[in-house]
């Protein structure tokens, strides 16, 4: 695929000398996938210069949402954004006619692994399916296949596979009792040489899994953060205050994965605690105190909802989407899984733990926390799919659109540190955008109708990309 790489400046003065009112005489452009101006089968068109008009604009800062405004893209940038009435379009733009569409930022996706279960690497359908659903940026959260993560990210990143740009992670870390295939350190030196191999090797986060020691947590923590790395957790050993107090980088999963309210819990030990959060009244001060220390420590919390949400029989479960893309063995797996859950009707996965849920990351951002988001792939929760399902559990958790929004996005991009380069819309910043059918504002299930989405100014169209993927997702030929 081509990508137009010219120089802002140049960019610029293009843009003046050959401006034109928005609204003068050319022709508007509808969106047609492969249009004839050129680029492979998932490359919606090729031009060096774009304009969207007439989009309703959520910006991913939280502000609040502007109508009728005019998107040029030029090359990999945004070289202008403003109202439709005033904003140029330059003769030579691919102008698109976007009323009645919403356009936001490229999803930064934090907790968005290339693997499920039985699939050790997704290197066909994940990166895909990520992309058609609008989302342009990816950490992984966790590797079953770490050298072959890493190759993925480095062939997306040259243009050999359609996909989101991927901040890959080193192969889990856990301890004794911890998944038979993950790392098991037997001391704190082994897991510092742990993190030393995985540094030199291309991974830029390490993941702590639930069962790892105390001991051997903390000098993970230290040495990745000594060699620039960062470290994300799903912790069960740990509670959450014990992790934050080592300096973890990100907490998983929310309320759903703490272990802090379990009485009698001894250090070092991975105990259930699903008795301790349905008992759990929200205004305990405990939960305030300890969202205050995940604040003051500077821990991110990673919201994955739609993971959650996979537990309740009283919630919504797979779309007619997810189960088109799904392999033949993934349907059998999920429709298995649903005769088991509707048998589970009595157990701890009760509307109002689902309730809490969404209430410990309200009090979280409340308090001034930093929540990203993202889907944690498995059971019927697909790549992309689960990104867009976690933006409607975070309205529903009653968040704002544009609040949500900067949850998916900005937020993800400032914990990268990339901050500078993506995660909100603004002139001069790479043009990663997606283009929704409808008022997101007024509908949130715009979110899964994503039309075209650019990443570095490169426009793709959904619509090949989630045929390639049609009935393979999570099935082993060719996943």
């Amino acid at each position: 695929m081509r990508v137009f790489r010219i120089g802002t400046a140049i960019l610029m003065s293009l843009l003046i000398a050959t401006a034109c009112p928005a609204s003068g005489s050319e022709r508007p452009v509808a969106v047609v996938a492969n249009d004839p101006g050129g680029g492979p089968g998932h490359v919606a068109f090729d031009h060096p210069l774009v304009a969207l008009v007439g989009v309703l604009l959520v910006d991913g800062t939280g502000g609040a949402p502007v109508p009728n405004q005019t998107i040029v893209v030029a090359g990999d940038r945004i070289v202008a954004i403003g109202d439709s009435a005033s904003t140029p379009v330059p003769d030579s733009a691919h102008r698109l006619d976007l009323h009645g569409h919403t356009v936001i930022p490229g999803i930064v996706g934090m907790h968005n692994h290339l693997h499920m279960p039985g699939v050790p690497l997704m290197r066909h359908t994940a990166p895909r399916l990520y992309l058609a659903s609008g989302v342009t940026t990816i950490a992984t959260a966790g590797s079953a296949d770490a050298d072959g993560e890493i190759a993925l990210a480095a062939a997306v990143a040259e243009g050999e596979v359609p996909g989101p740009r991927i901040f890959q992670s080193a192969p889990y870390l856990t301890g004794p009792g911890g998944n038979a295939p993950m790392f098991k350190p037997g001391s704190p030196e082994q897991a510092r040489d742990f993190v030393r191999q995985w540094a030199g090797r291309g991974a830029a986060w390490i993941k702590l899994y639930r069962h790892v020691r105390p001991d051997v947590a903390a000098a993970a923590i230290d040495q990745a953060h000594a060699l620039g790395l960062r470290v994300a957790g799903h912790v069960c050993s740990l509670t959450f205050a014990e992790a934050a107090r080592m300096g973890i980088d990100s907490l998983e999963h929310g309320l759903l994965a703490a272990t802090d309210f379990v009485a009698g819990k001894h250090a070092g030990e991975c105990v259930s605690n699903r008795a301790s959060l349905s008992e759990l009244d929200m205004d305990d001060e405990r939960v305030a105190g300890l969202v205050a220390l995940l604040v003051r420590e500077g821990v991110t919390l990673t919201s994955t909802l739609a993971i959650g949400e996979t537990h309740f029989p009283h919630r919504p479960q797979a779309d007619g989407r997810a189960l088109a893309a799904m392999s033949p063995e993934l349907r059998e797996a999920y429709r298995a899984r649903q005769r088991r859950l509707r048998e589970d009707d009595a157990g701890p996965y009760r509307p109002a733990l689902f309730g809490k849920m969404l209430a410990f990351e309200r009090m979280f951002v409340a308090a001034g926390g930093r929540l990203v988001a993202g889907p944690d792939t498995g059971r019927h929760v697909l790549p992309g799919f689960g990104d867009q399902r976690n933006f409607e559990l975070l309205v529903e958790a009653g968040f704002d659109v544009p609040g949500a929004i900067r949850i998916m996005t900005a937020n993800g991009a400032e914990t990268l540190g990339i901050a500078d380069r993506v995660g909100i819309l603004r002139q001069g910043l790479q043009a990663d955008l997606v283009v929704l059918a409808g008022d997101l504002v007024r509908e949130p299930g715009a979110i899964a109708r994503p039309v075209l989405v650019f990443k570095q100014g490169t426009a793709f169209d959904p619509a090949p990309l989630l045929e390639q993927v049609r009935g393979r997702v999570g099935g082993r030929a060719r996943p």
